[in-house]
């Protein structure tokens, strides 16, 4: 019986793995929401749990370390401006999460609603040499989640 692998590239092992990290976060942080109820949980998202002390009750305040815990992770949040009137206001349309940098490079990119908010992310990895390249096995949900954790506006 043959085997058949596939290889991956390091930059896209790097997405797999922050993919990961960013939909156990979300699975966790909407189990505190939802106070527990109903749910299962994958064994990723009962790690973060643990490690953050989650013993039950304390919803909230786990909720807020994971959204905390989340917030630290990125590299740099950046945003952009559409074409504007020379001497307009600058208002931000796009914007930029870095996760990492160099070899492999990993980036979230989106627009901005008029109330400075996502509403569309995509994630996009880049190795040494090669341009920056959209991942499409990605969760849509936690990608957005993830993403409205941060303050875009002024």
């Amino acid at each position: 019986m043959t085997t058949a692998t596939q290889d991956i590239s390091h930059a896209e092992a790097n997405a797999k793995g922050w993919m990961d990290g960013i939909s156990a976060a979300y699975e966790a942080h909407q189990f505190c929401a939802e106070e527990g109820e109903g749910r299962y949980l994958s064994r990723e998202a009962k790690a973060l749990l643990h490690e953050l002390g989650y013993d039950g009750e304390n919803h909230n305040s786990t909720a807020e370390a994971i959204e905390e815990q989340m917030r630290g992770s990125p590299l740099a949040v950046d945003v952009r401006s559409g074409w504007q009137s020379a001497g307009g206001e600058l208002v931000a349309e796009e914007f930029q999460i870095l996760l990492s940098t160099g070899g492999p490079a990993l980036r979230l990119t989106g627009e901005l609603d008029e109330d400075s908010q996502p509403y569309r992310v995509f994630m996009q990895h880049q190795d040494w040499g090669t341009p920056w390249t959209q991942c499409f096995d990605v969760d849509r949900d936690a990608l957005m989640w993830f993403a409205s954790l941060f303050w875009f506006g002024e």
